[in-house]
């Protein structure tokens, strides 16, 4: 393949938010003027992130990126200028119950994660909805793509997670990094992500891929926690910050800099000189 000059061969990246590219959802002035520079280029800057859909489109167009994201842990791909869904994947109703039910069980927090809407149990921001319970016609008016529960006590969510486990057709793909790493320091509540057991960032990236008609390899994957390890694929560039949990650094081909230090303006520098 041929590349005219100012062309990248590294035609899309995408990109982790949380300890990745911004930091308590504050993006730095230099990952954005920098993310201005690689898109103004023909390219593209997806955001995928464990986060809901409504969270990853408003830092989306904080950081000036691309109209794609990557939301729920790879549980929707949305193009939220025309308002379309690429890919989606539904917890039905009966698993929804169930883990409505262990949040009841031990008066914990849940959010049932839609494109348009969080529904919780007990309200901490303006934008979400309370519900009291959950209904097989609420589950077909909103299409539940992933649950999340979380409490500031370890032990309730130590609890929860065994009697997550014990569902059929679910699985925790994310949770706060204080259950795996005892190092980590908490900021509020400790939490799980659950989603279907097919869902993953990995999946979306290449669906997203696919979609767009760009090749693997033409790909770069940025990333810093375990549920950005599906993204590393043994072709393209897989980028982990300096601050990533060891199994990403591990199967990296390049590291860049901290979140701290900007690491995704650093790597995007990188690219558009074509040093890596």
């Amino acid at each position: 393949m041929v590349y005219l000059k100012g062309e990248e061969k590294k035609k899309i990246i995408f990109s982790d938010i949380d300890r990745t590219l911004a930091k308590e959802g504050v993006i730095s002035d230099k990952n954005i003027e920098y993310i201005k520079k690689y898109v103004s280029r023909g390219n593209l800057f997806v955001l995928a992130s464990g986060r809901s859909v409504l969270y990853t489109i408003n830092i989306s167009k904080k950081a000036f990126a691309s109209k794609y994201v990557i939301c729920n842990n790879g549980a929707v791909t949305y193009d939220y200028e025309d308002k379309k869904i690429i890919s989606i994947e539904k917890i039905p109703f009966d698993l929804v119950k169930k883990v409505f039910a262990i949040a009841k069980k031990y008066d914990t927090r849940i959010l049932l994660e839609t494109i348009n809407n969080i529904y919780v149990n007990k309200k901490m921001h303006e934008h979400e909805i309370i519900i009291k319970d959950v209904t097989e016609n609420f589950c077909k008016e909103n299409a539940i793509c992933q649950i999340t529960i979380s409490n500031k006590d370890k032990k309730v969510i130590e609890k929860v997670i065994e009697d997550v486990n014990k569902i059929d057709g679910l699985k925790i793909l994310n949770r706060c990094r204080i259950l795996y790493d005892d190092s980590y320091k908490v900021n509020g509540n400790i939490w799980i992500d659950i989603t279907c057991p097919y869902v993953s960032k990995g999946k979306a990236v290449l669906n997203l891929l696919k979609y767009l008609n760009v090749d693997l390899e033409e790909s770069v994957r940025i990333g810093d926690d375990l549920n950005d390890l599906s993204m590393f694929f043994d072709k393209g560039l897989n980028v982990a910050v300096e601050n990533a949990m060891p199994d990403l650094k591990n199967k990296a081909n390049f590291i860049t800099k901290s979140c701290d230090d900007d690491g995704v303006s650093y790597v995007i520098e990188k690219i558009m000189n074509d040093e890596i």
